[in-house]
């Protein structure tokens, strides 16, 4: 983005400017590799170092094996997570800038903002006291250190290693408008339109979550043995770092999502799904809100359910709105809620006038 802001480079050159030889290259758009929906399928789906992943490979020899299979769809009409994006933008980093693509990086975003702790993967030795251990886990067996896989496998997807400081000094410039120009900056965070005219919550490098919580732009990250997420709350002006050296259990999303709910102030959709789940929590819902048919169908016996079951697990760990959409004038809400380790999904349904049709806590699991 820091090239488009110069202009250097357009969100909708096509790739055959610098790769013409590609699948897809006339048709594919920069903006396309960035938001996943070129339909370039991911060159590294595995979550360990399969076979050549081993080893060293370049950059330009991985866009060149799996930057020629088929595409797994038309550009621009779905949405796929690939690595191999961000393989071809970084490579088009480093054609435009005439520099390493971590060099670029370094100079125009990381020494800017401090980011003293920040690394490169690819120049660090196996081994290195630098690097935390990362952590896999077979099965129920016991933790064991993971694998490494061999230099530029990551290259442009998953290449930088950095702390949690760090991420939040470029947390805190996003937050404080320091990081892009303004029109770049919104280019950032816009999520991607669909040939068919719909959106894909996917924008620029980060995902955007405008539903039934507040609005918040989010990436999470996983490697061997690490996972980790970076959850940004421009209305709250809050943002949360969450690092973790083991992906043998998502330790990471409850960090955050618990951070979340203690911290960041609900919006009113939010506050009234917190109100229904405490009033059924302790089984006396307030029927003003319900409507006809739903104060009928809830009964004292279902309500004494709701208490006996829900009311001794206390007080809310996390909740998280999860989905939100309207059909046939019928507004669903959805949540998931973690409470007394226990996983719980609360869903609403809203008629127009904003009376409940429909409440039901579902979905129990014990961790």
């Amino acid at each position: 983005m820091l090239l488009v802001a110069d202009g250097k480079l357009s969100l909708n050159d096509p790739v055959r400017r610098w790769f013409p030889d590609l699948t897809g290259a006339s048709q594919i758009t920069v903006r396309e590799l960035l938001n996943h929906t070129s339909g370039y399928p991911d060159h590294y789906p595995q979550s360990y170092p399969a076979g050549p992943k081993g080893a060293a490979a370049s950059p330009d020899r991985i866009i060149n094996e799996w930057g020629h299979h088929q595409l797994l769809f038309s550009p621009g009409t779905q949405f796929h997570y690939s690595n191999l994006e961000y393989e071809i933008a970084g490579r088009i980093v480093e054609k435009v800038s005439g520099e390493p693509l971590f060099q670029f990086m370094q100079e125009h975003i990381f020494g800017p903002l401090q980011m003293t702790s920040t690394m490169d993967l690819d120049t660090i030795p196996d081994g290195s006291t630098a690097l935390a251990t990362g952590y896999v886990q077979n099965a129920l067996a016991p933790l064991q250190p993971a694998p490494y896989e061999g230099p530029g496998w990551s290259f442009g997807s998953g290449q930088v290693v950095t702390t949690a400081e760090d991420v939040a000094r470029w947390d805190a410039a996003f937050l404080q408008h320091r990081v892009l120009p303004e029109r770049e900056a919104a280019e950032e965070v816009t999520m991607a339109r669909l040939a068919n005219g719909g959106t894909y919550p996917s924008a620029l490098g980060l995902f955007v979550s405008r539903e039934n919580s507040p609005i918040r732009y989010y990436h999470t990250g996983e490697g061997l043995g690490f996972e980790a997420i970076n959850l940004i709350y421009p209305e709250a002006h809050m943002a949360f770092v969450v690092l973790t050296n083991t992906n043998a259990k998502a330790t990471y999303l409850k960090i955050a999502n618990q951070l979340t709910y203690l911290l960041v102030p609900p919006n009113k959709d939010e506050i009234f799904a917190r109100k229904v789940f405490a009033d059924l929590q302790n089984g006396q819902p307030d029927r003003s809100v319900f409507s006809e048919d739903l104060n009928k169908y809830m009964n004292d016996a279902m309500l004494a359910e709701y208490r006996s079951s829900l009311g001794s697990l206390g007080p809310v760990q996390s909740f998280t709105g999860t989905s939100a959409h309207v059909t046939d004038g019928l507004e669903t809400r959805d949540y998931n809620i973690t409470v007394g380790g226990h996983s719980l999904k609360l869903h609403l349904l809203l008629l127009p006038d904003g009376r409940l049709e429909d409440a039901a806590i579902t979905g129990a699991s014990t961790d």
